[in-house]
């Protein structure tokens, strides 16, 4: 009789393939996906640890656990200790977790990053977004395959629950790290997790799984209306400039991703680079605008109307030298 662990490798998707780092927290979702990935017929897993420092000696005992995990697989582990100069806040771990996830791939020459996101945590991201008034883009949630600079994160625990994984550790007697601060609701996604979503579960059972039914049909919808939106900028669009016709003419859903993609494309390069829903919305006012109004970008740039095209403008008032090109 198949185990459980081997009828969840079975639903893996995608399944990596070739070398891939995969993030070991030591929690049980990790160790799972540890478990699984070690067995995976074609991939060659190593190992990527974050310690945090956040929780003092519990954070060292998660790294202990995890060096002895490994050691007993014979899984390659690379620790990476932070320290976050005094911020708790989950933006600041999370940024400084990705930043050693960088660094590691770079120092092991690994392409391939593989998380242990499950689908609880899909439909807690789906809910937060939501809260916060995300759109489409957002409300598609977490990608189980998505390109991140030059590398790929791998997700392919995204439709199986955290209660699947724990059960398939519990009946190999296989043990995981708790961590303490999960259960604080002084974050954000804890009150979700613990709040929020049991309450919606009382009163639509399953509702997990429908919340991830409906990010990947928004996540479809969503990769049709950008390719719309990239159809839209080729031959519209140039460096720091596009036409103001073809964003008059294109649907308002189509119309508001080409111009934040035309943005993401020509503007700074900010950690934030995406457009804000009212930042855009000024953006595309612009196109009731006679020629010679300006509006204001974020990092102190702007955007000039012309005759028949926006032009982005510099904090010193010029077009980017890498992007000019003479104006018509």
């Amino acid at each position: 009789m198949m185990g459980q662990l081997e009828c969840l490798r079975q639903r893996l998707d995608p399944a990596p393939a070739g070398r891939c780092l995969a993030g070991v927290s030591g929690g049980a979702d990790s160790v799972a996906l540890l478990m699984l990935l070690r067995g995976l017929p074609g991939a060659e897993v190593e190992a990527v640890h974050v310690n945090h420092g956040l929780r003092g000696a519990e954070s060292d005992g998660d790294e202990a656990f995890v060096r002895t995990l490994c050691e007993r697989l014979g899984v390659p582990l690379l620790v990476k200790r932070l320290d976050l100069g005094g911020r708790r806040d989950e933006n600041a771990a999370r940024e400084a977790r990705y930043g050693a996830f960088e660094a590691a791939m770079r120092e092991r020459a690994v392409s391939t990053l593989v998380l242990a996101h499950q689908r609880d945590d899909q439909a807690e991201t789906v809910l937060m977004r939501l809260l916060r008034g995300a759109g489409p883009e957002g409300l598609r949630g977490m990608g189980r395959q998505e390109k991140w600079k030059e590398y790929v994160i791998l997700r392919p625990l995204l439709g199986i629950s955290g209660g699947e994984l724990r059960d398939a550790l519990r009946e190999e007697g296989i043990l995981w790290r708790e961590d303490g601060t999960n259960r604080e609701t002084d974050y954000f996604r804890n009150r979700v997790r613990w709040e929020l979503l049991p309450r919606l579960e009382e009163m639509a059972p399953g509702i997990a799984q429908r919340l991830c039914q409906t990010a990947a049909l928004i996540g479809q919808d969503a990769e049709a209306l950008r390719a719309d939106a990239e159809k839209l900028l080729e031959g519209n669009s140039g460096p720091g400039w596009i036409h103001t016709a073809a964003l008059a003419e294109a649907p308002e859903a189509v119309r508001s991703r080409a111009i934040r993609l035309w943005w993401e494309r020509n503007g700074p390069r900010l950690k934030q680079r995406g457009l804000t829903y009212p930042q855009t919305q000024r953006l595309l006012a612009m196109l009731d605008k006679e020629p010679g109004a300006t509006g204001n970008l974020p990092a102190g740039w702007r955007v000039r109307r012309r005759k028949d095209r926006l032009v982005l403008l510099s904090p010193a008032g010029e077009r980017p030298e890498s992007r000019k090109e003479e104006e018509t």
